[in-house]
This record gives C-alpha cells, structure tokens and sequence, in this order.
C-alpha cells in the first residue's frame, strides 16, 4: 500500500505529461489537469495496481465567472483497498464540451446530468444528457 507521498510521487512519475500540479491537503491528493487528459489519468488510476480508486464518489463544478475558464471541474475518487482519496480538477471555458466518464463509471451519469442541468456544462459521450431538474 503506498502512503499519500509515494501514491503522488508514483502518479507524477507515470503520468508525467498529463498532470499540470499535485498537493496533498487535508489527508487527500489533489491533482490538477488539462480536460483533455481525463480519460487518460481516469484509467491510470483506476487500474493501476497501486491505486485502485475503483470508486467515483462525486462530480461537480465551481463557477468562477470573472475567469475566461469561468468552470472548474471536480471529480472525487475513493481506493476502497487503500483507504485513500483523490481529488482530480481541471479549468474549462464557458462553451466548452468535455469527456463523459460514463463508460469508465456507469455511475457518473446523474452526476454529469446535474453539472449539465445546474451550470450547462455539456459532456460528450453522455448516454442520456438531459435536464433533471425541469
């Protein structure tokens, strides 16, 4: 099992290219992409051996209006196995349309559904991407 230190120096080092910062704070890695990246760094860290997050808790976004990548756009994952979390954000613009995780993580669905439905952030590949709230 690695500890927060080794598990950031390990993702740092195997995903060299596609991670722009990592920190740890409050007990959980934090790592900042590029949007393009997600799909790429999403299986990394699900399959490795060494990280197993097997477990989207929650996706969602902070509006920062006042930015020209006005969204910033979080996913939290869980290591069942290693009792760790991880916290993967990255900054998009107001019209920009990202990676769906659904076919990674069937669950992400309704998650992507209420980021959709509460700030317009739309996600291609999405099975089902219509307002919940109507």
């Amino acid at each position: 099992m690695l500890n927060l230190i080794d598990l950031e120096k390990k993702i740092n080092s195997e995903l060299t290219t596609k991670i722009k910062k990592t920190e740890i704070k409050h007990g959980q890695l934090y790592i900042n992409i590029e949007s393009e990246d997600l799909i790429d760094v999403t299986l990394f860290i699900k399959s490795n051996e060494n990280t197993k997050f097997r477990q989207l808790i929650d996706v969602t976004a902070v509006d920062h209006p006042e930015n020209n990548q006005r969204f910033k756009i979080v996913y939290l994952f869980l290591s069942h196995q290693f009792n760790q979390r991880i916290i993967l954000s990255y900054l998009i613009s107001e019209n920009e349309v990202i990676s769906s995780l659904t076919p990674i993580f069937p669950a992400a669905n309704w998650m992507e559904r209420e980021v959709f439905d509460m700030y317009g952030v739309k996600f291609k590949d999405h099975p089902d991407l219509r307002r919940i709230l109507t």
